[in-house]
């Protein structure tokens, strides 16, 4: 929960601590501190003065000025940084106590002028010398508003300093303004205790895997504290998660510490815990002196080699027979970089190449020849990923590397990867005669970057807990394979997904923030303990007309099943104009009873109410047809394996973003049986409670358009043939409010998709290593329309810088492209060809299309803009759902 902000002058609670030479917070009088717990520490800049705030690079200006002022006559401006992490801080030092919990609050604004970006609120915590970074919130910042920025910070650590600050990390010359920042301790909550009389799920599980957890020292400092107990109860495998890892062990070339290691393996061992290993090599959190010798050169393969050597032999060996498991090497695949096989162009690989790996893993057994070694890497549900992780283990094992497992770290989200994927993904090893487990399990409740929830809703928590037992089914299945499940974290305080990718709240484990069960918990041990599952859809704005022939105002709406114990016994899509809503649903029923009907539930305000309210109708469609138009118009149309209601539904104050409850049943009857099946509310309570029915919710719908027929050559001129087709701008913004776009052009013949956009980009870079940040045009294709949470074999992204250079994912469609690409007086012209995947489609047919344009504005290696005809969610790398639409039609 986020605290609400509240402005204070310095005349009030402050004048104990703030009227000092300095006026900064630091000086909070220790004989205070019992009355802070019920005091807001606030700055609020109405004595002109900056009040104790200072740069944090000393070239910063902080002045106190009227157009700063969110509410009063002064705010804090800030100019005059030259590096993103340049920007105003603030030492909290002696305001904050350990293990108390505050919420923090500051009103941010951009000068008049200045183009939207994205500032961050972040604790700069120093404990025992080691200085951590670590978020409380961040957001989008305009010239046009103040936005509120509130977040939670607990202090969980002793410290040495602590400051609070504010930065904007992707530019770093933006100036903006602050005011009304706060503090506020919260109330004590009272002591955890972690629940004694659950199941336990180690306990569960023993006849399939072992089930751990990822933790970090603070966690277990207090070896009988709640947090202990809690892994002790539940978790029979534990990992490191950064203690081991080799900045942590040997920060200093011949400098090894395990002073914090020492403590989590000491505790595995005296709990009879198995303890796991976690990482000996890895791209990141690697001191940058392992790859440079003394002149500050790249190391050589044997200067290399041989401090890994020496590192391995002194962490490995330092554990010998009380690590069970490592992972010796992590994240080594990164298809996008074009090595071969796949393989990361990490500095291990530069220096050394695949010999590398060969090397650590050699090193690791010759240190404990009795531990299990892993390959450890993520995505690796991904066909082209798994598959290069697959030949890699199979290289190295023909060579006798004593590879001896396969670690999929699998931090999935609330959506995707869908099961089957991890399913296959686990499947795909199984010729390999290794150990497989699942080493780093969260769940995000989020399926984009741009999301924030400040609550965890119920029907999320819900939701989250049905596809955790989704996953379970697919890995039990696979208990001849899985050696381990392990968790990224125990509990939704100690989880990385907090700040990364973005600073937010984020609920992905099977304990809260207090270490109680959560509904995650329960799907595992006991799924009757769940509640109603509410499920979601969408609704398109379209008009249809009724005649049971679906025209192609419906390809705007996905179609959601309606199942029976897991098979599917109808399907229905729905669309809104006016005061209408309309819905098809066809219904699997191969024998003919003219009683049969599909029954439609709504609840015109959503106000899950356990009795009617006077907005709540039912509505019932026979199969027969019978009474059509009373009180709603319907048409029912016979089909080769059932039939089809199309309908149309009167409802008052029908809106863009509206959400109505909503329910379907379909209502079978064979001889005197009859069968009710529905899509949400498996009570039958429908005909007078409300309370379990689904929601729709009222949405614009995708674009669409339409492709001509014709064969343009690809050459990068435009052949008078593109002048027949359609046009189309990217002009919806996924990242920024402004920057390069596209107009674009289609056509399509019987091999392939023809796409030809004009870019407008006055400065054109490629400074980025990084493809996608680099100055390109994206193509995404869902050749089946299927719009799916992950892509599908069907499914393409193909991407072409303003050099022609390509990139392709997944990697093994990267020959279905051609194209060329020419420079023009204000930017430049991509002509591109899409060979057709598998099955071409057919003139009539419409597939998932989108276009995106990628702008690195001001040439410094940062993606600035991101532009799209279509879907702004973020995600079309990954998610065809928010594709926009194309017809092909045929020869004019």
């Amino acid at each position: 929960m986020k605290k609400k902000g509240l402005k204070r002058s310095l005349s009030g609670v402050l004048a104990i601590a703030l009227m000092l030479a300095s006026l900064s917070l630091s000086v909070l009088p220790k004989q205070a501190e019992a009355e802070a717990s019920s005091m807001k520490i606030a700055t609020d800049f109405e004595d002109g003065t900056v009040q104790g705030w200072q740069g944090r690079g000393g070239n910063e200006v902080l002045s106190a000025l009227g157009a700063a002022a969110h509410t009063g006559s002064y705010g804090l401006q800030v100019t005059g940084r030259t590096q993103s992490w340049n920007g105003m801080q603030l030492d909290v030092t002696s305001i904050m106590t350990e293990g108390k919990t505050y919420a923090l609050t500051a009103w941010v604004k951009l000068p008049a002028g200045t183009a939207a970006s994205s500032v961050s609120m972040t604790v700069q915590r120093t404990t025992d010398g080691k200085t951590d970074y670590e978020g409380v919130t961040s957001g989008n910042v305009t010239a046009d508003g103040w936005a509120k920025f509130s977040g939670q910070y607990q202090l969980k650590q002793p410290i040495q300093s602590l400051f609070v600050y504010f930065e904007a990390s992707s530019n770093p010359t933006l100036d903006f303004y602050i005011d009304d920042f706060s503090i506020e301790q919260l109330p004590e909550p009272g002591p955890i205790v972690i629940q004694q009389d659950i199941p336990s799920l180690k306990d569960e599980f023993a006849d399939d895997f072992m089930l751990g957890t990822a933790l970090l020292v603070n966690e277990i400092e207090d070896p009988n504290g709640p947090d202990a107990q809690l892994i002790k109860k539940h978790f029979n495998s534990l990992t490191a998660g950064n203690e081991l890892k080799w900045d942590a062990t040997e920060p200093q070339e011949g400098q090894f510490n395990f002073t914090r290691s020492d403590k989590i393996v000491n505790f595995a061992v005296e709990n009879g815990i198995a303890m796991r290993g976690h990482t000996l090599i890895w791209h990141s959190q690697t001191p940058e002196w392992v790859f440079y010798d003394e002149n500050g050169n790249l190391a050589s393969k044997e200067l290399l080699f041989a401090r890994m050597k020496r590192h391995i032999e002194n962490v490995v060996g330092r554990y010998k027979g009380k690590i069970y498991a490592w992972d010796v090497v992590n994240e080594v695949l990164e298809p996008g970089d074009k090595q071969p096989g796949g393989l990361r162009n990490s500095l291990w690989y530069k220096i050394a190449g695949e010999e590398f790996i060969e090397k650590a893993f050699q090193y690791a057994h010759e240190a404990d020849p009795n531990a299990k070694l892993f390959i450890n890497d993520y995505n690796t549900n991904m066909p082209d990923k798994r598959q290069d992780l697959h030949d890699l283990i199979k290289r190295l094992k023909d060579k006798g590397i004593p590879v001896d497992g396969v670690g999929h770290q699998t931090h999935i989200g609330i959506e995707s990867p869908q099961a089957q994927e991890l399913d296959d993904m686990i499947q795909a090893f199984t010729d390999l005669n290794i150990e497989q487990q699942v080493t780093e399990l969260d769940m995000s409740v989020y399926t984009n970057d741009n999301d924030a929830y400040e609550t965890f809703s119920l029907e999320l928590q819900v939701k989250q807990a049905r596809r955790y037992k989704e996953i379970f089914d697919v890995f039990r299945k696979h208990a001849d394979q899985l050696t381990a499940v392990i968790f990224w974290g125990k509990d939704d305080l100690n989880t990385w997904l907090r700040t990364f990718p973005v600073d937010r709240n984020n609920w992905p484990l099977l304990f809260d923030e207090r270490l109680q069960a959560k509904y995650a918990y329960w799907a595992l041990v006991d799924p009757s303990k769940l509640p109603v599952d509410i499920q979601n859809t969408t609704a398109a704005n379209v008009k249809a007309t009724i005649d049971g022939k679906l025209g192609d105002g419906w390809s705007k709406s996905a179609a959601v099943s309606i199942l029976n114990e897991g098979a599917p016994v109808a399907k229905f899509k729905t669309l809104w104009a006016a005061d209408h809503l309309y819905i098809t649903v066809d219904v699997s029923d191969t024998s003919t009873n003219g009683n049969d009907a599909v029954e439609v539930f709504i609840d015109g305000n959503n106000g899950k109410t356990t009795q009617y309210e006077a907005d709540d109708k039912k509505y019932t469609f026979s199969r027969s047809g019978e009474n059509s138009g009373k009180p709603a118009e319907y048409k029912a149309v016979k089909l080769a394996d059932g039939y089809r209601i199309e309908a149309a539904i009167p409802v008052d104050g029908l809106s863009l973003n509206k959400k109505l409850g909503l329910d379907v049943r379909i209502v079978n009857k064979e001889g005197s049986t009859v069968t009710k099946t529905s899509w949400n509310d498996r009570t039958a309570s429908q005909d007078f409670d409300t309370s379990q029915y689904g929601v729709l919710t009222l949405i614009e719908g995708p674009q669409d358009t339409k492709a001509q027929m014709g064969t343009p050559v690809i050459d990068g001129n435009i052949d008078a043939l593109w002048s027949k087709a359609n046009l189309i701008t990217t002009d919806r913004w996924v990242q920024g409010t402004n920057g390069a776009k596209a107009k674009v052009r289609t056509l399509w013949d019987e091999g392939r998709l023809y796409v030809l956009a004009e870019v407008t980009d006055s400065l054109l870079s490629k400074l980025s290593p990084n493809v996608w940040e680099q100055d390109s045009v994206e193509i995404f294709v869902d050749q089946n329309k299927a719009a799916t949470a992950s892509y599908q074999a069907d499914d393409g992204q193909y991407r072409i810088n303003f050099d022609n250079e390509q990139s392709v994912n997944p990697g093994s469609l990267s020959e279905n492209l051609v194209s060329a690409v020419k420079r023009t007086a204000n930017g430049y012209l991509v002509e591109a060809s899409i060979k057709w995947n598998g099955t071409s489609p057919a003139a009539g047919d419409i597939i998932g299309f989108d276009v995106q344009v990628n702008n690195d504005e001001d040439g410094d290696g940062d993606r600035d803009s991101v532009a799209i005809w279509n879907d702004r969610s973020g995600q079309s790398f990954t998610n065809t759902s928010g594709f926009g639409l194309l017809k092909l039609l045929g020869t004019k």
